[in-house]
């Protein structure tokens, strides 16, 4: 029978005050949740901005190799398959210094019959022989 007036029986109606309180609450556990959210985001950022830099240099490195491996093929032009087995990076890294390179015009890429033959430009040997270049190494 008790279990019948607890299921069937009225409940008590909640006052203002008391939904003020409970909405208020809710609202400041809410608001907690979510400061402690973007405090861990913000440690995670930290955590991974010495990645980024490392990621940087390795471009850098990679840039350099494909630039170096263009000066010494010279006249000749060569393939970005040649550069990527030659420096010993991926075919994907070689493709992004190659882009690179080509939208900063030190390489400049011509269509063949065996593939695209990348050529180092005028400003492309320029840069290889500044300073700037070889202080790097």
């Amino acid at each position: 029978m008790e279990i019948l007036k607890k299921v069937f029986g009225k409940k008590k109606e909640s006052t203002d005050s008391e939904l003020k309180a409970a909405l208020f609450k809710k609202a400041t556990d809410n608001m907690n949740a979510m400061s402690e959210a973007s405090d861990s985001q913000d440690s995670i950022v930290n955590k991974n901005m010495p990645a980024f830099d490392v990621k940087e240099q390795d471009k850098k490195k990679n840039i350099r190799a494909v630039l170096l491996e263009i000066a010494e093929r010279g006249e000749a032009g060569v393939l970005a398959t040649s550069i990527s087995d030659k420096a010993g990076i991926s075919k994907l890294e070689t493709s992004n210094a190659l882009s690179y390179l080509t939208k900063n015009h030190y390489v400049e890429a011509i269509n063949s019959q065996s593939g695209v033959v990348f050529y180092l430009t005028e400003a492309g040997r320029k840069y290889c022989l500044s300073k700037e270049f070889n202080s790097d190494i």
